[in-house]
């Protein structure tokens, strides 16, 4: 049996766009190059190997989705599934090409929700995706993974979001919803998200480019000369909210006394950004030659000192970067790639989707 595995993070799709209407929350205007992405696999595959598409997190960007024209802080099942829709709705040829896809008996699907489309740990927003992508028995090819942030392969691959190795977005997947005085279920939602609710998303209306430049500080720094009024809004706002929950929040408190421990080894004693946090977790566990991982929107392809693998499959989204290390704009269409030779060893791929040429595409509206 012949198996290739295809793995794609961080598209953040909103609830689409309409020509000439500007929708500062949308970021995937990729739906026809996700399309051909999965039409070449199939096509290259042949009748006779198995493809598992793995979408690993924040495909949906829920946490831009309002419901009631307001960004919603306490998400119920009902929320979580109308927020679902609303970018489903909005991406019609996204939904057509995975549900294609699992046409053939072959092909299967496997779904590692991350932060930002963490709604779908909730059973509303499975079944709803189900009934778009998968009708009847083709749903059992589906697979979503909401014990853990980890989906293990048996042949020493582990493939993880990356939202977890960062605390302002790690969530306890034994309490991932909680019960409210009426009874109703409500997903527990990590401070970095409600951040992003509260603060970033009303930034990201006026500037529909704050999200999609890294680092974010160094942005901050260098337009508090030439956007000066909305930066300090911005990091007044940041401020304000920190304090807030992070300071006078009782829960914060809370969760910092019982898990103080840990966070002094996590936070204090460790050092280095999100790249050193993912080399350090593959180090950390043993039978274990690659990770995969998204989350920071920065493609990676790195090799350890021990031979270990640790590869990030970047984003879909238009980032302009201005780390000096990787300075200029990443298009992004990066996606990673498992494949197993004669003896059935994983070989490992980081990929970047050009497509067919076009002499044109449709521009919605000028950003």
């Amino acid at each position: 049996m012949s198996l290739t595995r295809v793995i794609l993070s961080d598209l953040h799709l909103g609830t689409g766009s309409h020509r000439g209407v500007p929708n500062p929350l949308e970021d995937f205007p990729h739906d026809d190059r996700f399309s051909e992405l999965l039409a070449y696999h199939v096509d290259q595959a042949g009748p006779d190997t198995d493809i598992e598409l793995i979408l690993n997190g924040d495909i949906f960007d829920l946490l831009k989705v309002k419901v009631g024209g307001v960004w919603p802080t306490e998400i119920t099942n009902e929320i979580a599934t109308e927020k679902l829709r609303q970018c489903l709705e909005g991406h019609p040829r996204f939904v057509h090409a995975i549900r294609e896809f699992l046409k053939s008996p072959r092909h299967r699907l496997t779904y590692l929700p991350g932060n930002h489309d963490l709604d779908l740990v909730m059973p509303g927003p499975q079944e709803l995706l189900l009934r778009y992508i998968a009708p009847g028995d083709v749903s059992e090819r589906v697979h979503f993974v909401t014990r853990s942030d980890t989906y293990y392969l048996p042949e020493g691959i582990q493939i993880r979001h990356g939202h977890q190795l960062e605390r302002i977005h790690r969530v306890d997947y034994d309490n991932l919803t909680h019960t409210r005085k009426d009874g109703t279920e409500v997903l527990t939602l990590p401070w970095g998200s409600l951040w992003i609710l509260e603060v970033m998303n009303p930034a990201k209306e006026q500037r529909s480019h704050i999200d999609r430049i890294q680092p974010l500080g160094r942005f901050l720094a260098a337009a508090l000369l030439f956007d000066t009024r909305f930066v300090a809004r911005f990091l007044w706002r940041s401020t304000t909210y920190f304090i807030k929950e992070r300071i006078f929040g009782i829960r914060a408190w809370r969760d910092r006394i019982k898990n103080f421990r840990r966070i002094f080894r996590e936070d204090i004693l460790s050092l280095g950004g999100y790249d050193e946090a993912a080399a350090r977790a593959l180090r950390q566990v043993r039978g274990v030659h690659t990770l995969i991982v998204g989350h920071s929107h920065g493609p990676r392809f790195r090799q350890l000192e021990t031979g270990q693998l640790v590869v990030n499959t970047g984003t879909w989204m238009k980032m302009i970067n201005m780390d000096l290390r990787y300075l200029g704009q990443d298009s992004g269409l990066t996606y990673a790639t498992i494949e197993y030779d004669d003896r059935g060893k994983p070989i490992t791929h980081l990929k970047r989707w050009y497509g067919t040429f076009l002499p044109s595409e449709t521009v919605m509206h000028a950003d």
